[in-house]
């Protein structure tokens, strides 16, 4: 069954590769579409979930227009794999169109105190990535996928530009610390829920979000710089447009709690300003406090 699941991955890549982005995008989005017409799928319930609970003070027209939006980028997420993990690099980097605020960058990398880059799910993560590893060599955290095929994958497409990755692991971990005490640079997806044990609940969007507690504890003990990067999707074909920001200082208190609350904070600010592009097909509120009631 695995061997079925690593072919089907792969001629899905292999074809939407060998398609203009554009076409590829042009798919993905009625890939979406046929989501939210049939209402059955998983991303469709898990979507219409999250947005609901998020968005609760907005009329229903609003949340429908914001599901449909949201289901069309997650085609289009999908459909643009394969250009992400197969073009050639120089390809890719040409579909961005504009970045904004690279002296962010630029001044978190002279302070000399190392950096991490948060990533939230939004856009295109992989183009960030990419263009990002174009300007330095990064460690990015991910979590590894079952199949072995896909990790291999993923770290011969994530290295090409010379950065390197750190599985979310003991080994993983020391990995990133080792790299911002030498003064260097990594990237974290920071909205995933953690493993038990190493989260604590935060407020996203009005509603309790275990939270990962790493990114703050690697902030705290080091006292690096901490910002934000996104690639998003441009309309018809366009390409993407990078956009890196602060991220407020208290994220590097040695207050767990006060930390992880700023960057909650931070990701909602950047989701709330394209919301569409957010992965609400993500559980991220599959784990509460005890005695509340469960949104999943």
């Amino acid at each position: 069954m695995r061997i079925v699941k690593v072919i089907l991955g792969l001629l899905f890549l292999v074809l939407m590769a060998a398609m203009p982005m554009r076409l590829a995008q042009f798919l993905g989005k009625h890939l979406g579409r046929f989501w939210f017409k049939s209402k059955s799928s998983r991303s469709y319930k898990i979507s219409k979930l999250n947005i609901d609970s998020c968005y609760c003070d907005t009329d229903v027209e609003y949340r429908d227009k914001l599901l449909a939006e949201s289901l069309e980028h997650t085609g289009m997420s999908y459909a643009e794999m394969g250009m992400s993990w197969l073009w050639p690099s120089s390809w890719t980097l040409r579909k961005v169109i504009s970045v904004e605020g690279l002296d962010v960058l630029d001044r978190a990398i002279a302070n000399d105190k190392g950096v991490i880059i948060i990533a939230p799910h939004i856009g295109n993560w992989e183009v960030l990535n990419l263009y990002a590893s174009n300007l330095h060599p990064i460690t990015v955290l991910y979590k590894q996928p079952k199949l072995k095929f896909f990790d291999w994958l993923i770290n011969k497409m994530r290295k090409r530009l010379g950065g390197d990755m750190a599985p979310a692991n003991a080994t993983g971990v020391r990995k990133l610390m080792k790299k911002l005490r030498a003064k260097g640079v990594i990237a974290i997806l920071p909205d995933q829920e953690p493993a038990q044990g190493s989260g604590d609940f935060a407020s996203f969007f009005g509603r309790k979000a275990y939270t990962m507690t790493l990114l703050s504890q690697l902030a705290s003990k080091t006292q690096c710089t901490v910002i934000a990067g996104v690639a998003i999707r441009q309309a018809n074909g366009q390409g993407f447009a990078i956009k890196f920001t602060e991220v407020e200082v208290g994220i590097n208190s040695r207050n767990t709690v006060d930390s992880i609350e700023v960057l909650n904070q931070s990701i909602e600010t950047i989701v709330k300003q394209c919301p569409a592009q957010y992965q609400w097909e993500y559980k991220r509120f599959k784990k509460q406090p005890e005695g509340q009631s469960k949104l999943y």
